[in-house]
């Protein structure tokens, strides 16, 4: 057998052994090690607006006023900035949605400055009370986001969070929106609220200029 027919199937014995080093050693390590990076320095932003400690601010807010929610003349953009003055400026971000850093909310908070409604990327539906209808959705991402809050990712479902006025929390996936919307106008409507106001809680969220 000749040296060069040695070589030739060393080489080829190698590039098959590399192979089967990378496809199921090397890769699985850099796939997993890729997710670890990724919590660990939460590359994607997620689990930043938790809905859950919104939902919990609320309730503890109207356990302080006579079971009522936070509710201001100027809108319910100035309810959430006494809200948060009232308790800690670290709340502005379960007030706001994923891809909302906050800045505006936050400058209205030091300055004393009004907090437009059409400028708050969570809507709040003010005017309720620990009275009323439990499902009744409280605060929502006024839009979509990819995998939501607490699972933001590139690849996720588009999903809005949803707290409803009992505290507790939703997931609804985009294509499913139209119908919740039209559910929680019919709770509004049933609570007293006029066909117009519940309406406007669920209108688009004006582009910025």
């Amino acid at each position: 057998v000749s040296l060069q027919w040695f070589m030739k199937k060393w080489s080829a014995k190698k590039r098959w052994t590399v192979g089967l080093v990378t496809v199921f050693i090397l890769l699985p390590l850099l796939f997993i090690g890729s997710f670890f990076v990724i919590g660990l320095f939460n590359l994607f932003h997620a689990h930043e607006h938790c809905i859950k400690n919104t939902g919990l601010t609320l309730r503890m807010y109207a356990g302080d006023h006579e079971g009522k929610y936070p509710v201001h003349t100027n809108g319910f953009g100035d309810a959430i900035v006494m809200l948060v003055k009232e308790y800690s400026p670290e709340f502005v971000g379960i007030f706001t949605a994923p891809g909302d850093n906050g800045d505006l909310l936050r400058a209205s908070i030091k300055n004393g400055t009004h907090m437009p409604e059409d400028r708050c990327t969570r809507m709040y539906v003010q005017g309720l009370s620990e009275t009323n209808n439990p499902e009744i959705a409280m605060v929502f991402d006024r839009y979509p986001t990819r995998g939501g809050d607490h699972q933001r990712r590139p690849w996720g479902d588009w999903l809005r969070e949803v707290s409803l006025s009992d505290g507790s929390m939703e997931t609804i996936r985009e294509e499913n929106w139209p119908a919740f919307k039209e559910k929680q106008i019919k709770l509004l409507i049933a609570e007293g609220f006029s066909p117009d106001q519940a309406e406007s809680f669920y209108r688009p969220m004006p582009k910025s200029k």
